[in-house]
């Protein structure tokens, strides 16, 4: 069996769609023999790794799938392997930089946070 990285393309879709158009690109891994076989699973799985549910609103809140965008066999990952890089070219630097430190903190405040509830007194 080989590695695969599938890219998929989904609308959300909300309530009457009275709303800006949001996209989610979601890269999952998959197993299969061959690129064929790889393709042919991520098609059949893609209408279920997301299950509809209600907002806060009581709006039927889901995921259309439109396409696999990617198909990509990957070797089997090395400690440090790079996974994605991302070029940014924010208009505004410091809105990005702090976007960025309140991610940095909300991690590392998660990361205290299962910390503590792991410990055995």
């Amino acid at each position: 069996m080989k590695w695969f990285l599938v890219k998929y393309i989904y609308q959300i879709v909300s309530g009457a769609g009275n709303y800006n158009a949001q996209f989610d690109e979601q890269l999952r891994l998959m197993q299969a023999a061959n690129v064929n076989d790889a393709l042919k699973k991520a098609e059949e799985q893609a209408e279920g790794f997301q299950p509809p549910f209600k907002n806060c609103k009581g709006e039927v809140v889901s995921w259309k799938f439109i396409c696999i965008a990617d198909l990509h066999e990957i070797q089997m990952p090395e400690d440090g392997a790079e996974v994605t890089s991302i070029l940014h070219e924010p208009d505004d630097v410091p809105a990005f930089l702090d976007a960025i430190e309140q991610r940095k903190s909300f991690l590392q405040q998660h990361i205290q946070y299962e910390n503590e509830t792991i410990e055995i007194p």
